[in-house]
């Protein structure tokens, strides 16, 4: 029995370290961002936006209506006061056509379009940001298969050689040479190194299941470690602070906020201007009014029309969105904040786990060459048992130790990264083929208003 166990766990090891890696990150990372369900319904939003844009422009272009009727008509007027009992009841008909072209609209419809174009952007940034933290998603649950498979691995490992001194110190023990208080120590320490392959087991199965949720797919097998390019990393703190105030898709989502609450109000300020349409009427009646016959008529007309007065509500309406103003400004402001708050605390990861693995190296060489040295004299009778089983457990606790700074440490490279809105380009992720649209912005030049 337990030379089977000490087999399954050598075999377990060799299976191990001879995978062929199959699924790359980017690949994997591609089709969980453009599979996720958060990132196609930002992309819905956003095209539902571009649409907003177009309905905007409509404003510049002419509106044409047609009208049409008949039915039955009564008229009493000075014009029937002489016929009969001094009504008329006559098949009333009806047909037109309008043209209806705006001038001037004390720049309503620019302003429209900017704010929603303003929105459109706002939107596009979102999208990356809404992208860039499903990236990371996907990247740690990624990292944490292979983690926690090679945590087995290692409790693996460390079983075999607890299987190995248990059956050394049972023959021992069965020749005369060993005590029976030896044997019960060894068999302890070897239930809990199963206990730990067990534990690891687990800890494999949740990483697993945690993948198959962000990457939407069937269990993960032949994960390959990425190679991270460190030519994409920045040099200091201050230079990747400066790369995410440039790059962060959610500074750029609060710029674009505070420009669209800008156009609304310069929307707002065109309720103070005339308006001028130019007006085509085409009419054709029949029976109009108690007068027998046809009745048409065609109208070209400039027509200005001017609010004097609206209850103060006009003036309400561009202090509100002067507030709205502040407040976009203010949520930039507190945006900005928290963007140099999450890239100091991953500088500071990325700094300090990349310290600490020289020292954690160092203490995974230290503790194997103690339980070797150990090993070679406890065949001698120069250690005890317990020396022996504990310097294999120091060496099982610092390995352990390692494989999680190792992978923490290369996290915290894709974490610094995302902090500076860096990591789409790094993983060659492309959004466009959820577009409906094109995700590229129009540059619209805003004409000015005049200042009250």
């Amino acid at each position: 029995m337990i030379l089977k166990r000490a087999l399954f766990a050598f075999a377990f090891v060799l299976g191990s370290t001879q995978s062929i890696y199959a699924n790359q990150l980017e690949e994997v990372v591609t089709a969980a961002v453009l599979s996720n369900p958060e990132v196609k319904r930002s992309m819905d939003a956003r095209n539902a936006v571009f649409e907003e844009v177009r309905q905007a422009r409509g404003g510049f272009y002419p509106k044409i209506d047609i009208a049409a009727g008949i039915g039955y008509e009564w008229t009493k007027n000075t014009s029937t006061s002489n016929l009969g009992d001094g009504d008329v009841e006559l098949q009333r008909g009806e047909a037109s056509i309008s043209l209806r072209q705006m001038l001037f609209d004390g720049f309503l419809t620019d302003s429209e379009v900017d704010r929603h174009a303003f929105r459109l952007e706002a939107r596009n940034h979102h999208l990356r940001e809404v992208a860039e933290e499903k990236a990371l998603e996907t990247t740690r649950a990624y990292i944490e298969v292979i983690k926690r498979h090679e945590l087995l691995n290692q409790a693996n490992v460390t079983l075999f050689n607890h299987v190995k001194v248990y059956d050394q110190i049972r023959r021992r023990s069965e020749s005369g040479l060993g005590t029976r208080a030896s044997l019960q120590q060894a068999k302890g320490r070897l239930a809990l190194a199963e206990v730990n392959v067990l534990s690891a087991e687990n800890n494999v199965r949740d990483a697993q299941a945690s993948y198959q949720r962000v990457v939407g797919s069937k269990a993960p097998s032949d994960l390959e470690v990425p190679e991270f390019n460190l030519m994409s990393l920045p040099e200091s703190e201050g230079d990747s602070i400066k790369r995410a105030l440039v790059n962060h898709p959610t500074l750029k989502l609060a710029d674009a906020d505070v420009q669209a609450a800008e156009s609304q109000y310069d929307s707002a300020r065109s309720l103070l201007y005339p308006k001028l349409n130019f007006e085509v009427d085409r009419n054709w009646n029949d029976n109009i009014d108690g007068v027998e016959g046809e009745n048409e008529d065609l109208t070209a007309m400039f027509r200005v029309r001017y609010n004097l007065y609206n209850g103060g509500s006009d003036k309400a309406r561009i202090r509100q969105t002067r507030h709205q103003i502040n407040e976009a400004k203010d949520i930039r402001e507190n945006a900005e904040r928290q963007t140099v708050e999450s890239v100091e605390l991953s500088w500071n990861a990325y700094d300090i786990l990349g310290r600490q693995l020289t020292f954690f190296k160092q203490h995974v060489e230290s503790s194997t060459q103690t339980r070797d040295s150990y090993l070679k004299q406890f065949n001698i009778g120069q250690r005890s048992l317990l020396d022996l089983l504990d310097t294999e457990n120091e060496v099982f606790s610092s390995k352990n130790s390692m494989i999680a700074a190792k992978y923490d440490y290369l996290v915290a490279q894709y974490r610094l990264l995302n902090g500076m809105g860096e990591m789409l380009e790094l993983l060659n992720v492309d959004l466009g083929s959820l577009a409906s649209t094109d995700l590229s912005i129009e540059n619209k030049e805003k004409q000015p208003v005049p200042q009250s």
